[in-house]
């Protein structure tokens, strides 16, 4: 279970939100080489959660795309 810590500037209005993680590596060579900055990307998740966002949703779908070469085939997230 997530402990919830509170932050003075997140307010309950904050928390009604949905919280968004972009986890973000441009080659596929990043991926595959640096899991460590990805690992740390994914438990900004954990992060949200643990400052008591409800909803967190994590977008990796470009994951090893490059903004020049793959911005065309990123998938549109749902609505």
């Amino acid at each position: 279970m997530t402990t919830f810590h509170p932050h003075p500037k997140i307010t309950p209005l904050h928390l009604q939100r949905k919280a968004i993680v972009y986890v973000r590596q441009s080659s596929e060579r990043q991926v595959q080489q640096h899991t460590e900055s990805q690992r740390l990307q994914y438990d900004l998740a954990a992060r949200a959660r643990a400052l008591g966002f409800a909803q967190v949703e994590i977008i990796d779908t470009d994951l090893g795309h490059s903004a020049a070469i793959g911005a065309a085939r990123r998938a549109m997230p749902s609505a």
